[in-house]
């Protein structure tokens, strides 16, 4: 037993040593991960009012006056009805890049906008506006890994614009992971 395993011990080492030599064709993997959502230049500060659609990613839920406003995490906020609670009827989606959270006050709406706190008022479903915006409150680092995630996702490259969200794609050769 011992003379078997004196032989087959140093083989096992050997084989494992070089099954982890790695040649040049084999530095290519795909990897299932995160890959950054960009807009150029200020573009994702444009916030516009739009027809109602279906959510896609749930975020934090804000009730008011029979009201729900749904955030959608990095898109924006639906609007719904919900004065009959078994059948909510969406009517608007206010399309806010980068938007997170959500806060309520009277006829103002506060949220985030990638790295800017912004207020709308919101007392005009037909006609909703921006009436305050205060710039970079939120630090631009926010933006360099995706949140409550683990594992890979493409590094970040600011040249190509700000990130404004995550998307769920195939990546090749990963070199960031949380």
């Amino acid at each position: 037993m011992k003379k078997a395993l004196y032989f087959f011990l140093p083989l096992l080492c050997l084989t494992c040593l070089f099954s982890c030599v790695e040649t040049e064709g084999d530095s290519f993997v795909q990897q299932e991960g995160l890959r950054p959502v960009y807009a150029a230049g200020t573009e994702w500060r444009t916030i516009e009012t739009l027809p109602s659609r279906e959510i896609q990613e749930l975020g934090k839920i804000y009730y008011k006056d029979g009201l729900l406003f749904v955030n959608e995490r990095n898109a924006g906020i639906h609007i719904l009805d919900n004065n009959t609670p078994t059948a909510p009827i969406f009517l608007k989606f206010i399309s806010i890049p980068g938007s997170k959270d959500i806060a309520i006050k009277g006829d103002y709406l506060y949220t985030d906008n990638v790295t800017d706190l912004v207020v709308l008022d919101i007392s005009d479903f037909d006609n909703i506006q921006e009436v305050n915006r205060i710039e970079n409150i939120y630090p631009q680092t926010n933006q360099e890994f995706p949140e409550f995630y683990s594992g890979f996702f493409e590094c970040v490259n600011p040249e190509l614009g700000t990130v404004i969200g995550w998307e769920l794609a195939i990546l090749n050769t990963p070199q960031c992971r949380i």
